[in-house]
This record gives C-alpha cells, sequence and structure tokens, in this order.
C-alpha cells in the first residue's frame, strides 16, 4: 500500500469511492472537471491510498489562509477508505500522510465536519489526537 498525493492519473479512482462518503445517488455532470482543477490548485491536495494501482481511500485538504495567524488552516474533507479494505489502518495511514502535508504548509490546525451520530468516526479522530471542539452550524443553499 502507497500513502501519497493525487495526481490526475487517480481521477476515476477517488470518484469511484465518492459515493461511499457523500450521500448522493449519483456524482454531479461536473465532479470529474472539479476532481481535475482541485488536483493542480494551490488551496487543495488530495491524499489517497493505494493497492497496486487501485485508489483504496482519498481525503481532501483545503487550505484557508487566516490574516489574524498569518498562515492557512487546513480543513479536511470527505475521508474515505473502501468499504472492503476498512480495518486495516489505511485511515490512520491516510491521516497521518494528511497531517504531514498540512504541517509542510504551515497550516496552524487542522479541522473537519462529522454528524452527530458517526460515533465510531468520532472515536478514530479522538484516538489519533483531535478534540471535540464547538459546534457547527449550516444552512444548505440551493
Amino acid at each position: 500500500m502507497q500513502i501519497q498525493l493525487a495526481n490526475k492519473k487517480d481521477l476515476d479512482g477517488i470518484l469511484a469511492l465518492q459515493d461511499q462518503i457523500y450521500r448522493v445517488k449519483e456524482l454531479h455532470s461536473e465532479a470529474k472537471k472539479i476532481l481535475t482543477d482541485l488536483i493542480s490548485a494551490d488551496h487543495c491536495d488530495i491524499v489517497v491510498a493505494k493497492d497496486k494501482d487501485n485508489i483504496i481511500g482519498s481525503t481532501f485538504l483545503f487550505y484557508m489562509p487566516i490574516p489574524a495567524h498569518g498562515r492557512p488552516y487546513c480543513f479536511l474533507e470527505g475521508m474515505v477508505v473502501d468499504k472492503k479494505f476498512r480495518g486495516k489502518g489505511i485511515g490512520s495511514n491516510l491521516l497521518k500522510k494528511a497531517l504531514e502535508v498540512a504541517r509542510q504548509k504551515h497550516c496552524y490546525k487542522m479541522i473537519f465536519t462529522s454528524g452527530f451520530d458517526r460515533k465510531e468516526i468520532h472515536n478514530f479522530y479522538e484516538k489519533s489526537g483531535f478534540k471535540k471542539w464547538g459546534l457547527e452550524f449550516r444552512m444548505d443553499l440551493k
């Protein structure tokens, strides 16, 4: 297994996992174009886990510069490990690499959001050193 930053060859594998993390019936028609743009964007990195050439996990890192801190924070989004490969430490390795990359980008913190009902995910992040902090307030925009 390799954990590395994604490249354009990884697009289809990353897209194939999206239905395991996002509650959508099918991907948006622009999903591949958006992902292509993100792979080369300065404000984003995508970390992937590969078994040979197959993508078995991925996560997005978005960097938001904060003037008061003089550096960005990292927003972790859409971390997923293929259902067939869960429980083998892949998520831990993805997160370890994500933290390494965020530190290289001089981020002062990493945050993410999670639904209240995702207790096993919450336990995973707490065991990885994250702390519950604050609440998420959300308004879905149409």
